[in-house]
Order: structure tokens, then C-alpha cells, then sequence
């Protein structure tokens, strides 16, 4: 997994200043951000690259909770990820489209972002990820999450829809057909969502912009 600070400058920035504004005014304005076709195109190819190239066997079962608590249930989610590295050129430009991100983000809305961690992950027909927040319980380190969707012809009978709800569970505020190219930034401790079921193989990238709890000098201490 890689989760590492992107303060240490080891990641070129690659900014896109359209783009990543009207991602900061849609924060300011609703706490969510829905951007179809918003993502470059040389990253949405390093991206359906990188997903291509990995062997099955790198994909796991993905689970819900972290550390200790950590446990899969397939009745909540059905997905398969891989946690993607800098360490390959696909891997290298996603990170650096994402640090560029975070440095405007702070700059424009000092939200103190300070790390970030990303995975592929794959739901095959038939699976779906049920209501949730992407904040660990007990914990508030992540505050903006981020998707990008890899997914060619994707139509409405093809299911698989992210929907996110208020705050209060009870409204549906958005519903994204997970179509490539498309990105979606929220507030990841303040609005639950879930994935419908997808009606055929579903692929995305999601990632977690963090701020650092550190304590004593130790970055983000397990619960």
C-alpha cells in the first residue's frame, strides 16, 4: 500500500488549472464535486494501463474497517483492489496528477492535506459496496476522497452507479454512472455513499487525500 507524504518533493507536480479550480468551487459550493470527461486523457491511459498490465493474483478481496477491525464482508462489498505504487511509470503519473492536486487544493482552501492513498479497484457483475463513509470510525485523518472511473460504454442497464447521500443519510444528492474519464471529489467524513450493483466488470481508482495526526512525531498512530 502507499501511503507516504507527499511533502518529500519526490513526485513532479502536473497541474491543471481548469480543471482543478472548478474542482475547488464545487467543494466550497456543495462538498462534492462531479466532473464528466474532467480527467486528462494521458492520465485516464496511464491509469487503464496500469489496471490492464496487473495479474489477477495482485488484485485481494477488499474488506471494510482498518487495522485491527479490519475484516471482509462480502454482504457489504464485493469489489477486489490493489493498492498502486509509485513505482511504475502508470503509478508515478496518477501520484503526481494527485500531489499537483493537493498542493492547489491547499493553496486555495488551506484544508492541510498532507498524504494520500490510492487503489484500483475492480467489482466483477453481480457486486456492490453498500452505504458508507470513507472516514475509519474513531479516526477523522481522511478528509477528501477522490474517483476516477476507467469503464468504455458504460450505459444506464449496466448499473453499477456511485449514489451519495446528505449527511443525514435520508437525501440522494448525486448518482454517477461510472463512465471513464469522469472524476468525483467529496468531503470524505460528511457525505455517505454506496455502489450499486454492477452489472458487468466495473473498474475505478480511488484515493484518499489525509491530514497528518501525528503524535509524538509518529505519523498517523494506529488506534
Amino acid at each position: 500500500m502507499d501511503n507516504f507524504s507527499l511533502n518529500n518533493g519526490g513526485i513532479g507536480h502536473i497541474f491543471d488549472q481548469s480543471l482543478f479550480d472548478n474542482i475547488v468551487d464545487d467543494l466550497v459550493e456543495h462538498g462534492i464535486s462531479v466532473r464528466e470527461n474532467g480527467v486528462p486523457g494521458f492520465v485516464v491511459k496511464a491509469l487503464c494501463q496500469g489496471v490492464e498490465a496487473l495479474p489477477a493474483r495482485q488484485f485481494k478481496k477488499a474488506g471494510i474497517g482498518r487495522a485491527q477491525d479490519y475484516q471482509t464482508k462480502h454482504a457489504i462489498r464485493g469489489d477486489s483492489i490493489c493498492w498502486i505504487e509509485g513505482t511504475s511509470e502508470e503509478g508515478a503519473t496518477w501520484l503526481a496528477w494527485c500531489e499537483a492536486l493537493r498542493v492547489h487544493i491547499n493553496r486555495t482552501l488551506f484544508m492541510g492535506l498532507f498524504s494520500f492513498e490510492s487503489h484500483y479497484a475492480t467489482y466483477p457483475p453481480g457486486t456492490f459496496y453498500k452505504r458508507h463513509l470513507d472516514a475509519f470510525k474513531g479516526q477523522s485523518n481522511r478528509k477528501l476522497s477522490i474517483i476516477v472511473y476507467l469503464n468504455n460504454d458504460w450505459c444506464s442497464d449496466d448499473g453499477g452507479e456511485l449514489v451519495i447521500y446528505s449527511p443525514n443519510q435520508r437525501l440522494p444528492l448525486s448518482r454517477v454512472a461510472p463512465k471513464r474519464g469522469t472524476i468525483v471529489t467529496f468531503l470524505s467524513d460528511v457525505f455517505p455513499h454506496e455502489v450499486l450493483t454492477a452489472k458487468k466488470t466495473r473498474h475505478s481508482v480511488a484515493g484518499w487525500f489525509s491530514v497528518n495526526t501525528s503524535i509524538n512525531d509518529n505519523i498517523d498512530p494506529p488506534e
